[in-house]
């Protein structure tokens, strides 16, 4: 039974190698799984040339892999498809680690809910040596302008230009907001007669802020349907690096993610700022 698993491991291991050793194979194997198409048809959305077309489109039919229908064209084999749906996400999961570079260091486990190939698109922001606060000026502009700001933290505001430009939308009743605060920021807040003063206001606007008592596993900011990520930990990544993304799925993981810690959290009121 050993051997039978091995042997059964070193093929699929060939198969995914028969691949990998070939842009053009996955391309044309991508495109065969989109629906039927002519040799020139395949030429023409590959790029591939045509004595190579020719090689690997006999090298998938005796794959099993895709077949010649009767009326000349190509087409991926059932097989195929279930073979292209279980190497593409690899690649693009790899991709996706090579755009993010030491991103994904900082990323919560949990993003495998979503695959990491979700955040293909996602925008790596680096800040520059002397603008330690670049992050902090990105969250004053998104924050001015969403209608809906959601997060799971525990930090602080980070500049007053943030904290201010937020608590006069929330006040002025333009912004809707709820906030998760774990690691005691709440009661860092509270210390300082500023902070809590702006929050007392803020929360009897219609701020919604919740105490968090556990761990959280990231700094999670949701501004309408972007999210971004920022690093924290020095020893992952220079701090102020973040990453952004509006890729709905990673909008819908982010909402699951920020909501389950909603619901293990203590909601509390103004008086709690007083």
């Amino acid at each position: 039974m050993c051997a039978e698993r091995h042997s059964l491991a070193e093929s699929a291991l060939e198969d995914a190698a028969y691949l990998s050793r070939s842009a053009n194979r996955v391309r044309l194997l991508r495109t065969l799984a989109d629906g039927p198409a002519s040799r020139r048809t395949l030429m023409e959305e590959t790029g591939v040339s045509r004595t190579t077309l020719g090689r690997i489109l006999n090298e998938l039919a005796e794959r099993g892999w895709a077949e010649r229908r009767p009326d000349g064209r190509y087409v991926a084999t059932a097989t195929g498809d279930h073979v292209r749906r279980a190497f593409l996400p690899a690649v693009e999961g790899l991709e996706t680690i090579r755009t993010l570079d030491g991103a994904v260091a900082w990323l919560p486990a949990s993003v495998h809910e979503v695959g990491l190939a979700a955040f293909r698109d996602a925008v790596v922001h680096r800040p520059a040596p002397n603008e330690p606060l670049s992050f902090a000026r990105e969250l004053v502009d998104r924050v001015g302008s969403v209608s809906r700001f959601r997060t799971l933290t525990y930090l602080a505001p980070p500049t007053d230009a943030f904290a201010e430009t937020m608590h006069e939308r929330i006040r002025d009743g333009g912004l809707e907001t709820e906030f998760v605060f774990a690691g005691g920021l709440v009661e860092h807040l509270v210390e300082d007669p500023e902070r809590s003063r702006r929050w007392h206001d803020s929360v009897e606007a219609g701020a919604v802020v919740y105490r968090y008592d556990g761990h959280v596993p990231c700094n999670l900011f949701l501004f309408d349907r972007q999210v971004l990520i920022p690093n924290t930990d020095p020893e992952k990544g220079k701090t102020g690096t973040f990453v952004e993304s509006t890729h709905p799925d990673v909008g819908a993981w982010a909402a699951g993610l920020f909501e389950r810690h909603r619901a293990a959290a203590e909601r509390v009121d103004a008086t709690t700022f007083a």
